[in-house]
Parts: structure tokens; C-alpha cells; sequence
């Protein structure tokens, strides 16, 4: 069987990717102790630019950041950022209210937690994303 014949089999590209990905996830924390502090503040402009209307891409090179819904068009009404945040060594736990429209116009309320690093890249990714 050839390397050609591999890949054309249906299931294989995705199980390669899934390999690298885990063989790079699993080797424990590499970067720096997230800076609590930092973080929220991070975790903030990240969320408040959403709500000003722009897209995530705005915040590059400061913050990298990625939410589905925000990606998806929805519009962010109103965020609470909650005390119950959890310090994981190199990125912070949050967890945000969030009030969000949708292009139709209509409103939902879920609660999301966002996982924040700031060394050695300053990172917001929502925990499911």
C-alpha cells in the first residue's frame, strides 16, 4: 500500500491530525505562570471588543483570541465576568455571563468560561472552542 493510498482513506488524515495534535498537547506545561491580574484584564478588553462591535482579528498582534459565536456573527449585548475563576499555572479559568443576539435579533444568556494565558503568547480561548 502506497503513502497515495493512505491518505485517500476516508479516516486517516483526521486520526494523523489528532495524533500530532495530542502528541504536542500532552507534554505538560510549557509556557509561563499566567499573571492573574493580567489575565482578567486581557479577558476583558478581549470581551469588550466583541461588544464594541469588532472582529477578534482586531486585537492581533496584542491578543490572539477565538470564540465560535463571535466567529459566527453574534452580536455580544452584555458580559458579567464571574469571581469563580480557577488559576491552572499558565492560564486562567473565567467564567462570563453572556448576553448575546443573534441575526435575527434574538437574545440568549449562557454562561461560558474562557481560558486566558499571558506567556508566553497573550491567549483568550473560550474552554468548549
Amino acid at each position: 500500500m502506497t503513502i497515495r493510498s493512505l491518505l485517500a482513506q476516508p479516516r486517516l488524515p483526521s486520526m494523523l491530525v489528532l495524533l500530532c495534535v495530542m502528541s504536542i498537547g500532552c507534554g505538560g506545561p510549557r509556557g509561563q505562570a499566567v499573571n492573574p491580574t493580567t489575565a482578567k484584564e486581557v479577558g476583558k478588553t478581549f470581551l469588550q471588543a466583541w461588544q464594541d462591535g469588532k472582529k477578534s482579528e482586531d486585537l492581533k498582534p496584542g491578543i490572539i483570541g477565538v470564540d465560535r459565536e463571535w466567529n459566527a456573527g453574534k452580536k455580544l449585548v452584555a458580559f458579567e465576568i464571574l469571581p469563580d475563576e480557577s488559576n491552572q499555572g499558565t492560564r486562567l479559568i473565567m467564567s462570563v455571563k453572556l448576553t448575546l443576539k443573534d441575526d435575527k435579533g434574538v437574545e440568549s444568556k449562557s454562561t461560558a468560561k474562557y481560558a486566558v494565558s499571558t506567556a508566553p503568547a497573550v491567549t483568550v480561548l473560550r474552554d468548549e472552542d
